[in-house]
């Protein structure tokens, strides 16, 4: 079987740079969705079978981010071993690259035959199938199932089938045998007319010199049918004439009968019409001469009424006065407001100058104000301005020397808290000592200091000691070598004993390293001290010299206080004498002469005003009385003129009524009087109706005149039939004919006459056809046309013809390829099938095969009975599909032994018949390599760890293995 060993994609959709090694037998790539495992089944399909082209609906899955797309697939293939194919962006289906095991390099040619000749549409038909497959099977019908479980079962029916309908109905198109619409069934149809035309038109052309002799004949004999027709015409109008004239002759009798009785009526002309006329004349004219009187009556009591001259005189003199009484009106309401406003503003002038009791504002108002008393009081004003002025500016002196003793307060309490601490304070208790002890540390490191500018020496002298031992050994000179031996020994010693003493010495160095801290930090700390205690004095100074400031402002406060409530006393005593007391706005006090001048003259404009709309109201009050007199009633003043001029305006109106109403009754009295004339007039015109038709009351006169229209009417009867028989010319002999003897006469005749026209008719039209004919036939160029189109038309056909033999002969191949594939593969393939539909189905079905009638039938294990494929569940149509699939890969183990690539198709399976999908993945399994692609996590329990393949975990490494 042909195994793929290893996935290397260098860019392919979401992927980049991922390696995935795959074993034989079933690998399970896992992940949610959006992981990309449709895009490894596309990579493989794609490297496979080439990149989709622009004008394929595929997806292409470039990368977004990588500029290499493509990647490898190595495969184990039973006839070439390991073969490795690479393919890369380049022409439209990619670069495509065939490595094999012996170092052969080959391209497309040879992966086509590695892929032993498979397109992708062949093998996605067998080898790949999925969810989106599956899903469309439960509304299919039971035809269309049949046809997509055949194209399961055999290689190649379904591209075959497709064809085959496309040939079929291009065919059916052209021709159908009992058709009306193809193209050929109308172009046949199209020529046998045009033959049958053609046909006609040779036959017209060799018989027209018979046409001319039977046209002649035709007009023989049509003229000797006319002259028997004319003549039986004739017979039948004449017995026409009589059978209408019979029951003329009948009623001609019975109307001269009974006119003999109606021989002593009379009746005046027109005498309905003119009685009924004078009728509703008589009592039109009674109705109006009785709605005349009325009228009359209702005009006397009109006239009753009386109107008096001298109101309506008295009314038209005070209309001319309503301009005067709007006059005044506005004057009052003028006056009225002047008079609030002056009073208004004398309140608040008294307002301002605080005077509230009335007395007091009398008083003020008759008191006399000069120029010297507002000198006076000025001075006044002065001087008790400037001991206020005075007394505040020391009280805001006062104010911010608060202020400022408050900021100093603050500040001294501020410094308080940035006195020493504790610790600092006990710091400097300590620090006499601790320095005693520093200086007597510093004494000790000076003496050492010196200690150490002789040990430089001794070093030098120790380097000389040694130079010496190494000449001397150079030398060979033993003096020398035991000299320099013994003074380095010597100074080895010495210099052993001062780093004991160096070490005795470091603990003094640490306590002098801690000391000149101390001393550091109690430095800081004094100096801290001394400008805090200088801040606090100067603090101190500042708040002394505020505090006398402060004492010399309250003495000043107290004189100006003084000054202010003497000139306050003193103003108040002035004021007194114009009965203002209490409080005055200070701010009223430079006007106060102005206010009460101003007061003064606005009381004597009040007054001016009062007397004014006095006298104005005294007039309107006259007026007014004078308008109610007129009214006789009482209305307000804003309405009293309206009603004036309404009650005039209909006091007018009476008196021109009651002239008009005169007038009227003038006219009315004669118009009685022609009424009454018309009315006698009428009634003799009546009376000598009556005595014309010899009545003496209405009902006889109108039964009277319903005898004479009865009369009048059989004599207009008899007068009619009497014209029509003569119009008619009838002989005796024929009038005493009897009924029934004219009625046989008539029906002998009108057969004869049917049976004329009959033959005139025939004739007729068989002459106007040969004139046609005839004249066609000198005529018409329409016999070559006919030929001409007959045989362009012919050529069309031909064309058409073979097209349809070629597509009809194709389909016919086609038919009998999916023929031979149905009964040679088929039932290898059914063989097959059973085991693997009873394996997934549990044993409850235990063969699937094709009925007579040519569709899929599964039978059931239990009681043997057969079930149509469209009466079985949606898992079970599925499972009838999958099993179909993979009998005819058993089929194909060798001629096409390509691995399964399944995405998710057994959604729709329950528990156990997953079970049963994957023991049968498990089994084939060992014949091919199946790769299963799924989202769903159950999958994952039925294989061990080493056949899953996680698709998540490749976007955090490089290589995921699968063994």
């Amino acid at each position: 079987m042909l195994v793929i060993r290893q996935i290397q994609i260098y860019g392919f959709g979401k992927h980049e740079n991922i390696t995935i090694s795959l074993s034989d037998g079933v690998t399970i790539f896992y992940g949610m969705n959006e992981a990309g495992k449709t895009t490894i089944q596309q990579f493989i399909l794609q490297l496979l079978f080439g990149f989709p082209t622009k004008q394929q609906t595929q997806r292409k899955y470039e990368p977004k981010t990588s500029t290499r797309f493509g990647g490898q697939l190595t495969v184990w293939h039973p006839k070439y071993g390991q073969c490795t194919i690479e393919r890369v962006k380049g022409k439209a289906t990619g670069e495509v690259t065939v490595y094999l095991e012996d170092g052969t390099v080959g391209q497309d040619e040879l992966l086509a035959k590695l892929l032993y000749g498979y397109s992708r549409a062949s093998f996605e038909s067998i080898f790949s199938f999925s969810l989106h497959e599956l899903q469309g099977i439960e509304k299919m019908s039971e035809e269309e199932l049949t046809h997509l479980l055949i194209a399961s079962g055999t290689t190649g029916v379904q591209q075959l089938s497709t064809i085959e309908k496309k040939m079929e109905k291009e065919a059916g198109d052209l021709f159908k045998k009992s058709g009306k619409i193809p193209i050929i069934n109308q172009k046949l149809e199209q020529l046998k007319q045009l033959e049958r035309t053609i046909k006609q038109e040779q036959s017209n052309i060799q018989s027209f010199e018979d046409k001319l002799l039977q046209l002649k004949q035709l007009d023989q004999k049509l003229e000797d049918l006319y002259k028997q027709q004319k003549l039986q015409q004739q017979n039948w109008q004449q017995l026409n004439i009589l059978k209408q004239a019979m029951p003329l002759m009948k009623q001609q009798k019975a109307l001269e009968q009974t006119l003999k009785n109606y021989e002593h009526v009379q009746f005046p002309p027109e005498g309905i019409r003119r009685y009924e006329q004078l009728k509703d004349r008589l009592m039109h004219e009674t109705l109006q001469l009785q709605q005349q009187k009325e009228q009359y009556q209702e005009l006397q009591q009109k006239l009753q009424l009386t109107v008096d001259e001298q109101a309506i005189h008295e009314m038209s003199r005070l209309l001319n006065k309503e301009a005067t009484w709007n006059q005044l009106i506005v004057k009052e309401q003028n006056l009225m407001d002047d008079l609030y406003l002056l009073e208004q503003e004398i309140e608040a002038q008294f307002r301002l100058l605080g005077v509230q009791e009335s007395e007091a504002q009398l008083k003020l108002l008759e008191e006399t104000v000069s120029l010297q008393q507002e000198e006076q009081f000025q001075q006044q004003l002065s001087l008790l301005e400037e001991a206020e002025e005075e007394l505040k500016f020391h009280l805001r002196s006062l104010e911010q020397i608060h202020i400022e003793l408050d900021s100093i307060a603050q500040h001294k309490q501020r410094l308080q808290q940035e006195a020493l601490t504790a610790e600092e304070e006990h710091i400097l208790a300590q620090w006499p000592q601790r320095k005693r002890k520093l200086e007597q540390y510093r004494h000790v490191r000076s003496q050492r200091s010196k200690q150490k500018q002789s040990s430089a020496v001794i070093w030098i002298l120790l380097a000389i000691s040694i130079c010496s031992i190494i000449y001397g050994v150079f030398e060979k000179n033993m003096a020398v070598i035991v000299l320099g031996a013994a003074i380095a020994l010597f100074l080895i010693l010495y210099v052993k004993f001062s780093r004991d003493e160096s070490k005795a010495s470091r603990q003094p160095n640490q306590q002098i390293r801690e000391l000149e801290q101390e001393e550091n930090i109690a430095q800081t700390i004094l100096l801290k001290k001394q400008r805090h205690e200088e801040r606090l004095l100067q603090v101190h100074e500042q708040q002394q010299e505020k505090e006398h400031q402060y004492v010399q402002l309250e003495y000043k406060i107290q004189q100006a206080e003084r000054m202010s409530e003497a000139a306050t006393q003193s103003l108040q005593q002035f004021l007194g004498r114009f009965s203002l007391e209490g409080n005055i706005a200070k701010t009223l006090l430079p006007e106060l002469f102005m206010r009460i001048r101003e007061a003064q003259e606005l009381e004597a404009k009040r007054k001016s005003t009062r007397n004014l709309l006095q006298t104005i109201q005294v007039e309107k009050r006259e007026l007014y009385e004078q308008l109610q007199q007129a009214l006789k009633a009482e209305y307000s003043e804003q309405e009293i003129f309206m009603h004036l001029r309404t009650t005039f305006l209909t006091i007018q109106q009476e008196l021109q009524m009651t002239q008009h109403t005169k007038e009227q009754l003038t006219n009315l009295t004669i118009n009685i009087q022609g009424i009454e004339a018309h009315i006698e007039n009428v009634e003799s015109q009546i009376a000598q109706l009556f005595n014309e038709a010899n009545v003496q009351v209405e009902k006889e006169y109108y039964e009277t005149h319903e005898q004479f229209e009865q009369q009048q009417k059989f004599k207009a009867e008899l007068l009619t039939i009497k014209s029509q028989l003569a119009s008619l010319d009838i002989s005796n002999n024929e009038a005493l004919m009897h009924d029934s003897q004219l009625s046989e006469r008539l029906k002998i005749l009108e057969a004869e006459q049917d049976a004329s026209q009959l033959a005139i008719d025939h004739c007729l039209e068989q002459r106007a056809t040969l004139q046609v004919q005839k004249e066609h036939l000198l005529n018409d160029e329409n016999y070559g046309q006919l030929i001409q189109h007959f045989e362009q038309e012919k050529s069309i056909l031909q064309q058409l013809i073979g097209q349809w033999a070629t597509k009809k002969a194709l389909s016919n191949a086609i038919h009998e390829t999916l023929f031979s594939l149905r009964e040679e593969k088929l039932p290898y393939v059914l063989t097959e099938v059973n085991s693997i539909f009873c394996l997934l189905t549990g044993g409850r079905y235990t063969k699937l095969f094709i009925n007579d009638a040519g569709y899929f039938v599964a039978q059931d294990a239990a009681g043997g009975l057969h079930y149509h494929m469209a009466e079985l569940s949606q898992a079970t149509k599925e499972q009838a599909y999958i099993s179909l699939r993979m009998a005819l890969a058993k089929t194909l183990s060798t001629s096409a032994p390509f691995p399964f690539i399944m995405d998710d198709p057994f959604v729709h399976f329950d528990r156990i018949r997953t079970d049963k999908m994957v023991q049968l993945m498990k089994e084939v399994g060992y014949e091919r390599q199946i790769l299963y692609f799924t989202c769903h996590d159950t999958m994952l329990k039925y294989w061990h760890k080493g056949q899953i393949v996680d698709i998540s975990a490749l976007a955090n490494e490089r290589g995921v293995a699968s063994t």
